[in-house]
């Protein structure tokens, strides 16, 4: 198959998977899609240009990842569910509930490695959640800009963390790719993290990557000048730098790895894992 016929085969794939994220997450009843909203508003997951790396270990016959005898990525998510309908609805989801999370698991035949990369603990700056509700309450001009900052709180987690994943993936992987994953991570540096960018599910993407497959794990808002918090008007940014907003997050990633699963790439072991684990 030449490089054209493979890459209009690849979009339509993406295509298809796209139209999915932007309805209703599986077994959620959130949408991760909305449209642009009279104040400006807007939610989308940012597609990824083809689902496999060229050098990916496909299977010939099926397309399928394959790998070598006990060797498996697990990528472990903690979804939010936050409502991304109205730039109202998603402040509200991420003050009641602010927290997610997404980390891997490393399998060879001997043993297992559960890591990840974890911050903003609010020890130094306030978190990032808690800077914007502060800065919308003092009346700042940009109170959304907070999340423009970088924190230097980040740690290696090691070990499982204090809240189970909402879905576990697992797709089988060779020993050479085991040991670039490895390698990677140990040497990887995690004391920057920040929210558009190093934090825990670019971290996941990143190794899956280093896997052969690309997943579809950020999303990209524009945002309204102001909205309403606590049933007045704020403003959320003056500086039009601030408008578009693009980040990582589990909510996107979970969506991604549960369509995965459904199609066969990899599978779905959250029971499994949570039998075994909690």
């Amino acid at each position: 198959m030449n490089g054209k016929a493979t890459g209009r085969i690849c979009r339509a794939r993406l295509l298809a998977v796209m139209i999915v994220l932007a309805g209703v997450a599986a077994g959620c009843g959130h949408k991760l899609y909305a449209p642009v909203q009279p104040d400006g508003w807007s939610a989308q997951p940012i597609a990824i240009a083809c689902r496999f790396a060229p050098d990916a270990d496909l299977d010939p016959a099926t397309g399928m990842p394959v790998g070598d005898e006990g060797y498996y990525l697990y990528i472990l998510n903690e979804a939010a569910g936050w409502d991304y309908s109205t730039a109202t609805s998603i402040l509200f989801s991420i003050w009641r509930r602010p927290w997610a999370h997404s980390w891997l698991m490393l399998e060879r035949p001997q043993d297992r490695l559960e890591f990840g990369h974890t911050g903003d603990f609010g020890q130094t700056k306030p978190r990032y959640h808690d800077g914007v509700f502060q800065r919308i309450r003092e009346g700042d001009p940009n109170p959304i800009a907070y999340l423009w900052q970088t924190m230097s709180d980040g740690q290696f987690q090691t070990g499982k963390p204090n809240r189970p994943p909402s879905f576990v993936w697992r797709m089988p992987i060779t020993k050479r790719r085991y040991h670039l994953i490895h390698e990677y991570a140990m040497q990887r540096k995690y004391e920057q993290f920040g929210v558009r960018s190093n934090n825990c599910t670019d971290f996941a993407a990143e190794a899956a990557a280093l896997a052969g497959i690309n997943l579809i794990h950020r999303i990209r808002f524009t945002l309204p000048p102001e909205t309403k918090v606590w049933g007045r008007m704020r403003r959320v940014w003056t500086d039009p730098r601030y408008r578009i907003l693009e980040y990582s997050t589990p909510d996107v990633l979970d969506a991604d790895l549960r369509q995965l699963a459904r199609l066969g790439i990899g599978s779905d072991v959250t029971e499994w894992y949570l039998a075994l684990m909690w």
